[in-house]
């Protein structure tokens, strides 16, 4: 009989302990306990039961297959090539790195030890994104037209090494292209620093998916946390509702061509949002569930993706602090 899979999680932040709540429970894997450097967070993990390290080679000497990686982002570089090199197969959280080079080396390193490599998308996993997908693959929409996103909120204190965009405006990069099975463009990135002066905290970004107008906001500003997604195709309108798991859609309506501009307001009726079935359930043990299959075997997503979301968040950050400088200089 073959042993269940040892998983360790390293980094017990805001994600960290959520990822170690969902691996204690689940049966298919024997969960090995929790890295961190920091005491108070070792001593946050030993009180919920936790086995504790305060290394990686403390947790690798005791035997490990496999970790989710949830430290700092600026940290994911050094602590998963460590791991890799150790044969350890990787969840890393997103984004994947800190820059392209980093990322790049990420992945060389699990292809050198012939280890899976699953990058932390999460909201690929919400069942409302799941239901999407589905009804995009029956062509229930027809072709995708416009796509718009919002993620929005206040922000949240354990932020320190990374700005809106990258930190969360990446999960609509790569929703985006993941819904449309296509690599992304960027178009245009307008965005400031409202709050502080350090780092890109409101963003908007226009971006061209196959020819497929999208455009995504995101934001550390606003009082109300808001996670939506809206697809506008030929045959109908799809809306996603992330925090709430619930998605609708809107049959379109056939329209008799025509060039007058009366007839074609005469023919138009509101449409109604039809409540689609979605079985509501935690993403993030979606996506580890995912992890263990991968374990056992399964394909993985490809991480080159993650690389891809990554680019265009950067070149987004890049260009509203180019114009930052020009505005600045005026």
């Amino acid at each position: 009989m073959r042993a269940k899979p040892r998983v360790a999680v390293v980094g017990f932040g805001a994600i960290g302990r959520h990822h170690a709540r969902n691996l204690a429970e689940m049966p298919g894997i024997a969960f090995t306990g929790v890295v961190d450097v920091s005491e108070y967070a070792r001593d946050e993990a030993a009180r919920m039961g936790y086995r504790v390290f305060d290394s990686i080679d403390s947790a690798l000497a005791l035997g490990l297959d496999s970790a989710v990686v949830s430290v700092p982002t600026s940290s994911h570089f050094e602590t998963a090539s460590q791991l890799a090199d150790a044969h350890v197969a990787l969840l890393v959280e997103k984004p994947i790195a800190s820059t392209l080079e980093e990322g790049r080396a990420i992945i060389a390193a699990c292809r050198r030890s012939g280890v899976p490599l699953m990058v932390g998308y999460v909201e690929r996993f919400n069942p409302a994104i799941i239901t999407a997908h589905r009804l995009l693959l029956d062509g229930l929409v027809g072709t995708p037209l416009h796509v718009a996103t919002r993620r929005v909120g206040t922000m949240p204190p354990r932020i320190k090494d990374a700005n809106v965009i990258v930190d969360i405006g990446v999960h609509d990069i790569d929703i985006v292209s993941f819904l449309l099975d296509s690599k992304l463009r960027l178009i245009s990135a307008q965005g400031g620093m409202a709050l502080i002066d350090d780092r890109v905290d409101y963003a908007s970004l226009a971006l061209d998916a196959g020819g497929v107008a999208a455009h995504a906001t995101v934001n550390w500003l606003t009082p109300v946390k808001v996670r939506d997604l809206t697809i506008t195709g030929s045959k109908g309108y799809l809306q996603i509702d992330y925090l709430s798991q619930t998605a609708f859609f809107a049959p379109g309506r056939d329209f008799v061509p025509t060039s007058s501009y009366e007839v074609l307001i005469a023919q138009y009726e509101q449409g109604t949002l039809l409540e689609c079935p979605v079985v509501k359930r935690e993403p993030l043990r979606v996506q580890l569930e995912r992890f263990v299959e991968v374990l056992g075997g399964a394909e993985a997503p490809n991480p080159e993706i993650a690389l891809e979301s990554l680019r265009i968040a950067l070149e987004a950050t890049e260009m509203i602090e180019s114009n930052i400088r020009v505005n600045a200089h005026r």
